[in-house]
Order: C-alpha cells, then structure tokens, then sequence
C-alpha cells in the first residue's frame, strides 16, 4: 500500500528532475527507471551509488528517492526511514514534497514501533494545511495506544471519528480498549453499543458489551441483549448455555436459570464439575425447588463436601424427615464437620424422635461453640433439658 503511495512521486519528480540536473545525471535516472522495470535492481543500484557520489544535492535526492522505493519494495522499512530522512535532510525538493515524504516517513516510524518520532513528524505535519489530517489522526491514535497514553489515544480518536465519513474498525478498538485500560466503563459501554450497531454481525462486540453490562450491574440489559442476539442468529445459544444461565440468576430469574444449567448438562453444552454443580444448587435452593435439591444432594458426587452436606441436613430437617438429618449430621460428626449450628439442629432432631439423652449432647457440643453457647442455653432451657449434669 505504502509503495503504491509513493511511487507516483518519483515518476512525477523525474519529469521535474531534467531542470536540476545535468543531462547526464538524468540519462542515469532514466536508465535506472528502466532497470527497474525490468527487474534488474542490483545494477540500479550501482548506478544510485554512483549518482550519491555528485555534489548536486537534487541528483543525490532523487537517488535517495529511487533506493527508498527499492527497500520498500523489500520490506526493508528501516532502510526506507534512513532515505527518507537523507532527502528530508538535503531539503532539494520543493515543500509540498518533502511534506509528503514526512507523511510517508511518519507511517514508517509507526510500523517500526518508533512512536515518539510518529508523534513528532504528525504533530508538525498537523500545521500544513495540504496534508490530510485523518491519516496524521490514526498515527497518533495508534502512538500514543502503544505508549499507553490512554487519554491522547481517545483524544485523537474521537477528532478521527468526528472527521471521517467511513468509520474505521480498528479506530474504534482502539478507542473502545483505551477506554477499558482507564476503567471508563461508561464510555466503553457506549463505544461498544456503537460497534455493534455499525459491524452488527461481529459476535466478539456483542459478548464484550454483554459482559460490561454484567460488570456494572446492568443485569436486565445484559440479558436483553444477550436475548437479541440469540434472536437475530448472531450468538449460538448451546455455545453459550453457561453464560446465559449465569446472566438469568443475575437478574433473579432462578427457575430459568436452574432449567438453562440443566439443559446445558444433559445435552453436553456445559460441562458438569464442582463448581457447575454448585451453581445449580444455588439455582434450586433460591427458586425453591427443594425435591430437585435433595435429589441433587443426595446422589451427585460432587455433593460431598461438609457446606453441601449442611444444605442437604437442613432441608431434611425442614422436610420433618428427623432420621435423614440425622443420618447426614451424624455422618458430619464423625468427619468432624460439625459445628455448633449443626448441632443445635441435630439435638433438636433428636427431640422430635424423642431421643432426649441425644439431645442433650448435642446440645452440651453446641455449649462448648462460642457462637451458639447463648442460643444452647436458650433451647435447652426451652425444652426443660438440664445442661449442667
């Protein structure tokens, strides 16, 4: 792209190169330009080398030109920006020239990450009024980004905006990314919201969006646009089964939200681990879905852990199913997972059964927890048991 943009130049520069130079010296561009055509760039090269020994300082600049669209065509940008800077320095060529090539050596400095000296040459051309500033714009944006001057990337990318009639994708990223590294949400959010109006089918704007929606709390419309795009086809709903799911008990919709997690485990689309198993609990256990919790709790492998085990305890106990809840409890005691709470709970189980001599040990363990010493008085004394013998 940058070649296209600079040769142009130098078959211009030549017609204008016959009034600065000796005829010989231009016979020898000639035979360069035509070297060139035919592929012969080494021997071009010989005759550049000879032109760069004349005192003529628009003979060595039009040699300069030549041997920079040579590197170009290498891809040899570093080489590119030593030429550039070479004519730069002869000043031969008239201003609006040695401006393009400024424009042109500005890009190459960006390409070889030299941002300070991008920002340098863009900031200077920015005062010359027959460049065109959108180009200048997108060097900066990109700068100072890669400088992590956050606020003068956003700066520049809102005059490129303002000034462009196309609006550019990557200027966008970049804005909406500049905006996330200062932990502007809200402005983030309404770059995205822009995005994904203006490249409606890219599924990355639209997850990103989803996602801050979900980081500032905005659940409903996380979910609403989350749904839109289950709607229009633009997001695989089983692709994202989980996330669904999540956003649904973010906006309290439990039951949905436990039936998501289900549907998204039997056909495969999530895949069942601890912390999976322990969202659907928490689904159930909010919408209240208690003979689905104890099934759960009692048969899953995952439902062995002593806060899973307390769950499952005090549903039973909630169920008046006293035996189970003590079964589960006693289970815990012997895994020394019991804590005080738990053993008010089973003394009480054990009073429903009328289990009195039960009770009152656990009731004594629940004396010796700091946490429930006054609530074991308090039961005790309830219940007319004696704590003291």
């Amino acid at each position: 792209m940058i070649r296209l943009l600079i040769l142009p130049f130098i078959l211009c520069a030549v017609i204008y190169a016959k009034q600065t130079m000796s005829q010989k010296s231009y016979e020898a561009l000639m035979e360069v330009q035509e070297l060139i055509d035919k592929d012969k760039i080494s021997e071009a090269k010989v005759i550049l080398n000879k032109l760069l020994e004349k005192k003529n300082e628009y003979t060595k600049s039009y040699a300069y030109q030549y041997l920079s669209n040579i590197a170009l065509g290498d891809g040899d940008y570093k080489e590119v920006s030593n030429y550039y800077e070479k004519i730069i320095e002869l000043n031969s060529f008239e201003k609006k020239s040695i401006d393009k090539i400024k424009e042109s050596l500005a890009k190459i400095y960006l390409s070889l990450e030299d941002y300070d000296k991008t920002i340098k040459l863009s900031h200077e051309l920015l005062k010359t009024p027959e460049i065109k500033k959108l180009g200048l714009y997108e060097n900066l944006v990109y700068s100072y980004y890669y400088k992590k001057e956050f606020k003068k990337s956003i700066k520049y990318s809102n005059k490129y905006n303002t000034l462009s009639k196309d609006k550019k994708e990557n200027i966008y990223q970049i804005l909406y990314s500049s905006y996330i590294e200062l932990k502007n949400h809200k402005k983030a959010i309404s770059t995205l919201e822009i995005m994904v109006k203006k490249w409606y089918d890219k599924q990355a704007y639209w997850l990103q969006l989803i996602s801050l929606y979900q980081e500032t709390k905005q659940y409903k419309k996380a979910l609403s646009t989350l749904e839109l795009a289950y709607k229009e086809d633009i997001l695989d709903p089983n692709k994202h089964t989980l996330f669904f799911a999540n956003l649904l008990l973010q906006n309290k919709l439990y039951k949905k939200g436990s039936e998501t997690l289900e549907y998204g485990i039997k056909n495969g689309f999530i895949k069942e681990e601890q912390n999976i198993f322990e969202l659907l609990i928490a689904s159930y256990l909010n919408a209240k879905e208690y003979d689905k919790l104890i099934d759960k709790l009692e048969n899953s492998k995952f439902a062995d852990s002593a806060k899973l085990k307390k769950i499952l305890a005090n549903l039973y106990y909630e169920k008046h199913d006293y035996k189970n809840a003590i079964k589960v409890l006693e289970k815990m005691h012997a895994k020394k997972h019991l804590d005080g709470n738990q053993s008010l709970i089973l003394a009480l189980a054990y009073f429903e059964i009328e289990d009195m001599n039960s009770c009152k040990i656990n009731l004594q363990r629940a004396l010796k927890d700091t946490k429930t010493k006054k609530r074991a008085k308090r039961i005790a004394k309830s219940l007319r048991i004696n704590l003291d013998t």
